[in-house]
Parts: structure tokens; C-alpha cells; sequence
């Protein structure tokens, strides 16, 4: 009797983008949205050690005026 093999499903990938790219996006100047990040003002953004990424799912529903944090 064979043994099956079954592949390792794929991790899911997060699509994340840095604070400038983000600022472009939003035609902002970069350290005004990292300011927004350090006072809780842009919820897309996640901040990771001391490092901010924006999530491009939560931008675009952030865009879209869905301001919700989930």
C-alpha cells in the first residue's frame, strides 16, 4: 500500500506596505501618516517592534470609509 503524500497547504500572505508607500497612496507627506500612527489616528496601520506597516486590506476599507478596526 502506497503512501499518499499531501502538500503543506500555503501560508496565507498579508499583503503589508511601508508608511511611505502608504503616504504616496494617500498623496500625504510620510511623516505626517507616521504621526498619525503614533497618536492611534490611521487604524490600517500596524506597528510591529518599532517598525509600522499598513495593511493593504484595511487601507482600501479605510478608503472605502469602512474605518473599522477588525
Amino acid at each position: 500500500m502506497q503512501q499518499r503524500i499531501v502538500p503543506p497547504k500555503p501560508l496565507a500572505v498579508i499583503d503589508l506596505i511601508s508608511i511611505p508607500e502608504a503616504a504616496r497612496r494617500l498623496g500625504l507627506h510620510a511623516e505626517t501618516l507616521y504621526r498619525h500612527c503614533r497618536r492611534g489616528q490611521f487604524s490600517p496601520a500596524i506597528q510591529i517592534g518599532k517598525r509600522w506597516l499598513v495593511s493593504v486590506p484595511r487601507l482600501e476599507r479605510y478608503l472605502h470609509g469602512d474605518d473599522s478596526n477588525s
